[in-house]
């Protein structure tokens, strides 16, 4: 990629130089991708807005990413900036309420809804990665979903400024918002909740994360969670894609150093330096059989991420 003609000075007045050459595999739980040609770690919404914006000026290519948790890096990395957004931080608003900032992972505030007596968002427990990227893919579990517990948000709209809206702007539904669509990025949200015993919101995140760890790989296991979406059938009936795939076969399947889960079909694994074409070769063959079998189209939940792309 050649050199843009931006401000690098700009990261240097944040007392954070823009990195280059950084690989990808050590920000994402698949452990799998190249280099980016840039790389900027947020730890503030002041310098997350200035580097998206930064970006949008020079139309320097980027990608913002949180924990990592749900992508899919190009073997051949990323031709332009990703920036990681780390700005963290969670509090009371008002009674039953609590507002958090994007790059703020959901097991901080599980921690902070248990240490004040707060319930509601228990669900959440085992699900990992941010705020933002739970927000804008609508996270959930349980028949629960994030996006039912949104009041407000602080969001950098596609033309740089900071606008407040209300839940009905992102037009929630199964696993997804119009968040992207509308070319905006979370920078703060606000929950409702409610007053509760701190004994028992612990023990509902507790009870949460046993169901999970008895189907899920462990934090251990290089994955990006589950692979795919639940399929909706024409009937309006949700039904389990881990068991259209187990059905299929799937448990057996392996391309390369990437293999299906054994303990929970929806879920593929990096066994020791899969590549990404392991994962997506894998992934194409998951959908075929599931189309072949059951006439079903499986969506994929994990985004992958090519070498030349960008947010906008």
């Amino acid at each position: 990629m050649p050199e843009k003609s931006f401000d690098i000075n700009f990261f240097n007045k944040l007392k954070k130089p823009l990195q280059k050459n950084i690989s990808l595999r050590d920000y994402s739980n698949f452990r799998i991708g190249g280099k980016a040609d840039y790389f900027f770690e947020a730890t503030t919404v002041d310098e997350l807005k200035k580097a998206i914006l930064l970006a949008r000026q020079y139309s320097l290519p980027y990608y913002l990413i949180g924990g990592g948790y749900n992508i899919l890096f190009d073997d051949d990395g990323y031709r332009g900036l990703i920036i990681r957004n780390k700005a963290q931080g969670v509090g009371t608003r008002r009674r039953e309420e609590i507002e958090a900032l994007s790059g703020t992972s959901l097991r901080q505030v599980l921690q902070f809804l248990t240490e004040n007596g707060l319930a509601g968002l228990e669900f959440l427990a085992g699900i990992p990665g941010t705020i933002g990227g739970a927000v804008s893919s609508n996270a959930g579990a349980f028949d629960k979903s994030i996006g039912h517990f949104l009041s407000e948000a602080i969001l950098l709209d596609k033309k740089g400024e900071e606008i407040q809206v209300r839940k009905d702007y992102f037009s929630f539904s199964y696993r997804q918002s119009q968040l992207t669509e509308k070319q905006a990025v979370l920078l703060k949200a606000v929950f409702k909740v409610q007053e509760g015993d701190k004994k028992k919101v612990q023990e509902s995140i507790e009870k949460n994360l046993k169901i999970r760890k008895g189907k899920h790989p462990s934090e251990e296991v290089a994955c990006a969670g589950s692979f795919f979406k639940n399929p909706v059938l024409s009937d309006g009936k949700k039904v389990s894609a881990g068991f259209l795939l187990d059905q299929a076969g799937a448990k057996d399947l392996k391309v390369g150093r990437a293999a299906v889960y054994r303990g929970h079909a929806n879920f593929i694994i990096n066994l020791d330096r899969a590549s990404a074409k392991d994962v997506l070769l894998l992934a194409q063959e998951l959908k075929e059989r599931v189309r072949e079998k059951f006439s079903v189209e499986l969506e994929e939940e994990v985004i992958f991420l090519p070498a030349a792309s960008s947010m906008p």
